[in-house]
């Protein structure tokens, strides 16, 4: 078992259904629920999507002698649709998917390069088979230019079902005084932290998604895609973080979504407009909250 301090000085990458991405702490444990408040459709105004989302991710970053890291992780991401109005209806999507990678330090600890395997299963049903599964992975190197600011740049990849999916990455993690960070990696994150006390962070962010997942119940190759199929599923969000403890951290974030919508296409990545739950709707508010077991990398 790795000493729980060995764990401060590792920057690795939290594991989110979608994506992963630098970030100036560790969370070793991630559970929490999401709320999208009903929002009309775009064609039929008198009905409205409403969703829950849960979640729950897991990391385990092992240290070798040498400083790389071996690095193992999970997520779990449930999505209930209610669709309310002139029909009814209920859906779900389940999402599960591994994190299997190593980070070589090389030379002087000056750089280092990530290579991440993520194996996933999107589907509307919890079922592990070849229909389903969606092979990725991430391959970033990063730069410290100092104690306070490092660079990465790298690629994102997974095979989605309406085919490959590359994300370009350009990155900084900038620690911008005791009380200021700054991370992201464009084009998929951003966010800005600001310190307010012993215990509570506040702040604000941006996550962009691109998703896909199979209909095993229905013929013809059917799957539902995630967000707009030309810009993504955006959400701009504040969010405050209290430490309970000084790793146990409640977390509560709330904003707007940008292209946010679930439709439904063929095999050959038509649109069909033939679900009543998996339509074009209206971008909206959200709110979540969850907790994490969380090291702080940039403090310690």
């Amino acid at each position: 078992m790795i000493a729980l301090k060995k764990i401060f000085f590792v920057t690795v990458f939290f594991c989110s259904t979608h994506f992963l991405y630098a970030q100036p702490f560790t969370d070793l444990l991630n559970v929490k629920c999401q709320y999208f408040p009903g929002s009309p459709y775009l064609a039929d105004s008198k009905s409205k999507l409403s969703v829950m989302q849960y979640e729950g991710t897991f990391l385990l970053p092992m240290v070798q002698e040498n400083k790389d890291v071996i690095l193992f992780g999970g997520d779990y991401t449930q999505l209930n649709f209610n669709s309310t109005g002139l029909q009814t209806a209920n859906r779900s999507l389940y999402s599960t998917s591994l994190a299997i990678g190593y980070e070589k330090h090389w030379k002087k600890d000056k750089w280092k390069t990530l290579l991440l395997t993520i194996p996933k299963f999107n589907s509307d049903q919890l079922a592990f088979n070849k229909n389903n599964f969606q092979l990725g992975g991430i391959l970033l190197f990063n730069y410290k230019r100092s104690e306070k600011l490092k660079y990465h740049f790298g690629l994102y990849y997974n095979k989605e079902c309406f085919g490959d999916f590359f994300m370009p990455l350009l990155g900084i993690e900038w620690k911008v005084n005791d009380k200021l960070n700054i991370w992201g990696d464009i084009p998929a994150n951003l966010s800005i932290e600001y310190k307010l006390g012993k215990s509570l962070y506040a702040g604000a962010s941006y996550l962009s998604i691109t998703g896909s997942y199979c209909l095993s119940a229905q013929p013809g190759n059917m799957y539902v895609r995630d967000g707009d199929k030309n810009f993504g599923h955006n959400e701009f969000k504040a969010f405050v973080n209290c430490y309970i403890t000084k790793h146990l951290v409640w977390f509560a974030e709330g904003g707007r979504t940008a292209g946010r919508m679930y439709q439904l296409y063929n095999g050959n990545n038509e649109l069909q407009n033939t679900d009543v739950v998996y339509r074009r709707n209206l971008d909206g508010w959200f709110a979540n909250t969850g907790i994490a077991f969380r090291f702080k990398t940039d403090s310690e």
